[in-house]
Order: structure tokens, then sequence, then C-alpha cells
């Protein structure tokens, strides 16, 4: 019986060993696989990071326009072969939207339902200063 299972957790090992090799390809074919965060301020603004690969050629970045909806977002930058960071533009409250993604040379990605836009959070004064500090009482 040990024997037994020995085999399978030997087996069980080396199965999760390739699996593991296969995840970690070197694959460069133009991907997009999501963005974050996935909500932002209907006022625009917020830094999104477009999370994919294959982003550049030749080790140059690739051109790209990114739309949050129909609004086009500003780049920011590029971050390797993988990343991507825009600056996300306005929308409605509420506003679930895709987000295209468009390479030049390359084509085109789509993230369907990918940005929802929010109010944005605010801080109280009272928060900053944390309950009873300073009060003096």
């Amino acid at each position: 019986m040990p024997d037994r299972r020995a085999r399978v957790i030997g087996f069980a090992l080396a199965l999760v060993s390739l699996l593991a090799l296969g995840a970690c390809t070197d694959d460069k074919k133009l991907k997009v696989f999501g963005l974050e965060p996935n909500t932002g301020d209907f006022n625009g603004g917020q830094t999104v990071r477009i999370k994919g690969n294959g982003f550049q050629a030749d080790g140059n970045p690739l051109a790209v326009k990114v739309y949050f909806g129909n609004r086009q977002a500003s780049v920011i930058r590029f971050d390797g072969d993988a990343d991507l960071y825009v600056t996300a533009p306005g929308g409605k409250k509420g506003e679930v939207v895709d987000v295209l993604v468009i390479f030049q040379p390359g084509g085109e990605s789509r993230l369907v339902k990918a940005f929802t836009y929010v109010e944005p959070a605010t801080t109280d004064v009272d928060d900053l200063a944390g309950s009873g500090s300073g009060s003096g009482k």
C-alpha cells in the first residue's frame, strides 16, 4: 500500500511540474488579459494598468490607442512587454464600459464590461485625525 501512495504522489508532483512549465512558456503573442483596477472616478484621471504580453516588437513598444467605451484614454507608459499604463477618461457614474485596446501593428483586443465608473471616495477630516487623537480629552 505505501508503494501505491508513493507512486500516486510522485505522479501528482510530475503533473504539477509539467503544468507549471506549460504556464511559464515564453509566449510572445500579442494578448490582453485584463486590467486593474476595474473601477475608477467618473470624473476620469484613474491610472489603469492593462496586463498582457507582446506589447513590444524588437524591444520597442507598439503604437497603441485605448478606449473606455467611446472615450479615448491617455497612454502614460509601457512597463516592459506585459504592462501598459493609461489614464482613464471620464464617464457617467455607474456606467460599465468595454475597454478596447488597438495596437499598430497587431490588431485589437476588447475587454467586455471591464471598467465601472464610480463616485470618488471621500475622506472626512475626522478620519485623517483618527478617533479621539489630539482631542485633549
